[in-house]
């Protein structure tokens, strides 16, 4: 989901409200919610940086014995092979898979938004699936259908073809995993491209057309440079979010020997012949994080410029939908091939190999035993306790964060408002890393538990204070201003005013944040623990030791948890994309 950092302007109520108004409950709420913004995004960052800049490499940043040095910049930058293999890879891969996730998902919401495509609603459902799908499920339900030597998809084409050895296409390579990446982040992409077909005005494209011009004319000289800022804030976007993948490259990526930004920092945190050089690992992390913030930065600048593209007046319109004609069949064959390979198939083949294994006895022994395993039943515990109390804690902040930030005039305001916002650039790689670092270094008996992921996850504040500010602006100040002109204290207006007209945006903020924690496996996997596994990493840990079967099942058993969810979440999508 996509969202904005406004300027933040404090409605004509806040010159009016005193602090004291407030009362204690009040004060004790936002100094809570700016405290722990500050805690969960700016604490661990601020250990992170610390890190880079203390020495030697294989000491915590405050250890007896460290010290303050640039050896961990230097050794890194110049002495390693971060610069002149890391780093074009990396550049490779975020710009492949872009390339195919921005091409794919333009032309899916162009066809589901703007022709007359015959099963609209169905396709736009079944499109964003994917989307609820955690990336480690996906990937590994492309190697059973891609793998070089057991794949589906090959066994079938050499059957097909005659073809004899491995492939004919091979996964475990750079084109493998930029295809696999490009194609899981459509969801994504679809979604905020979609929203920005779906508001834009006709009118411009209708008077093109009434001038004689072709459609294909139209379409770049009027119909792109209107979708100009709807279209390069998702490609922003859709670049942040391909730099902090991890999944596929460590799946996909890693036997095929690649070495990306993600899965290099996970390796030096987990070195197999020696300690973690936390100080190096910092220094790798810093590049990325400064590259991440930029881009972020760009991000806001071409938001911030948007209503220059306004094309969505008072008065009504109708969007006009192109007439597919004789392109109706291979839009068609495209849609399908899409959905065949992004949804239909790797859910079959993980199912299948649930209860099939690598034989063809079909059985449920996989799930008989995964239910008999005694790590199984506390990562589904941890799963949904870490994913439904993040998922909380965050609402809860971002709707105090968003209320202060609009309501109130205090010091620091603007500072805690990009604070709030930053946390969408930063990769969640470099945020399971600094978290790690900052209560290894201040322990405070969370590490190793879920608590700790508790906190981890948290640091998601952007998505909470974008949605609740976007509804705070709809609800006018009077309302507030009347409940204390009646006597209601602080606590009364919000509970009996604020918060039921804010109850849409807080259920669909909970939701998406539950899911996005409930697919979470890059933060999971850099604090795991005995103690505190999910099932991402469960899942990780049955295909490593080659236990396929009940790795499949593990995947499937997901997949039913949740896709009840997608029935209510898309609803509240649809309902609250126009504010995102």
């Amino acid at each position: 989901m996509a969202v904005q950092a406004e300027p933040a302007t404090a409605v004509p109520v806040a010159r009016r409200r005193r602090r004291g108004q407030l009362g204690w409950v009040g004060g004790i709420a936002v100094t809570f919610a700016a405290l722990a913004a500050l805690y969960l995004v700016m604490a661990p960052l601020l250990a992170l940086l610390s890190t880079a800049f203390r020495g030697p490499s294989d000491l915590l940043p405050f250890e007896p014995g460290a010290h303050w040095t640039v050896d961990n910049l230097l050794e890194v930058y110049l002495g390693t092979n971060l610069l002149s293999t890391v780093l074009p890879s990396t550049a490779i891969f975020v710009l492949g898979s872009v390339v195919v996730t921005f091409f794919t998902a333009f032309t899916l919401a162009w066809l589901v938004e703007r022709t007359d495509l015959p099963w609209r609603t169905t396709i736009f459902t079944v499109i964003l699936f994917p989307l609820l799908v955690p990336g480690i499920v996906m990937a590994f339900a492309w190697t059973l259908l891609f793998a070089p030597n057991a794949g589906w998809v090959n066994v079938a084409l050499r059957a097909l073809l005659g073809l004899e050895g491995n492939g004919p296409i091979d996964i475990f390579s750079m084109a493998g995993l930029i295809l696999c990446q490009g194609i899981a982040s459509v969801p994504f992409v679809f979604l905020l491209l979609g929203a920005a077909m779906r508001t834009m005005n006709p009118s411009l494209e209708e008077a093109s057309s009434a001038s004689g011009a072709r459609p294909i004319t139209t379409f770049f000289r009027v119909t792109l440079p209107v979708l100009r800022p709807g279209v390069l804030a998702p490609l922003i976007l859709a670049i942040l979010v391909a730099l902090e993948q991890f999944e596929m490259p460590l799946i996909i990526g890693f036997p095929a020997r690649i070495n990306v930004f993600s899965t290099r920092l996970y390796f030096d945190l987990n070195p197999e012949d020696e300690l973690p050089a936390y100080g190096k690992a910092a220094a790798v992390a810093l590049l990325f994080l400064v590259a991440a913030i930029a881009l972020l930065l760009v991000y806001n600048h071409l938001i911030r410029r948007a209503e220059r593209f306004v094309t969505v007046t008072g008065k009504g319109y109708r969007p006009t939908r192109y007439a597919l004609g004789r392109w109706r069949v291979p839009a068609l064959a495209f849609v399908g091939f899409y959905l065949l390979v992004a949804a239909l198939l790797p859910a079959v083949v993980l199912v299948w190999t649930s209860f099939a294994g690598g034989s063809n006895d079909v059985g449920l022994d996989a799930y008989r035993t995964l239910l008999a395993d005694n790590r199984f039943w506390p990562a589904v515990r941890n799963t949904f306790v870490v994913a439904g109390l993040s998922a909380g804690l965050i609402t809860l902040i971002g709707a105090l964060l968003a209320w202060q930030i609009l309501r109130l005039r205090f010091p620091g305001r603007a500072a805690l408002d990009v604070v709030s916002f930053l946390s969408i650039g930063i990769p969640a790689v470099i945020t399971g890393f600094a978290v790690m670092i900052l209560h290894l270094t201040i322990p405070i008996g969370i590490y190793g538990t879920v608590w700790i992921l508790v906190l981890a996850y948290s640091y998601r504040l952007a998505v909470s204070t974008r949605l609740s500010r976007a509804a705070l602006i709809q609800i006018h100040p009077e309302l507030e201003e009347a409940s204390i002109a009646s006597g209601g204290r602080w606590l009364d207006t919000i509970g009996r005013v604020v918060l039921p007209l804010l109850a849409p945006s807080l259920m669909a903020s909970f939701l998406l944040l539950f899911i996005v924690g409930f697919r979470e496996f890059t933060i999971p996997m850099i604090l795991q623990s005995q103690d505190n596994w999910v099932l991402s990493v469960i899942m990780w840990k049955l295909q490593s030791d080659r236990q396929t079967a009940q790795a499949a099942a593990v995947g499937t058993m997901i997949l039913l948890f949740v896709a009840p969810v997608i029935f209510v979440l898309r609803r509240q999508l649809l309902s609250r994309q126009g504010d995102a």
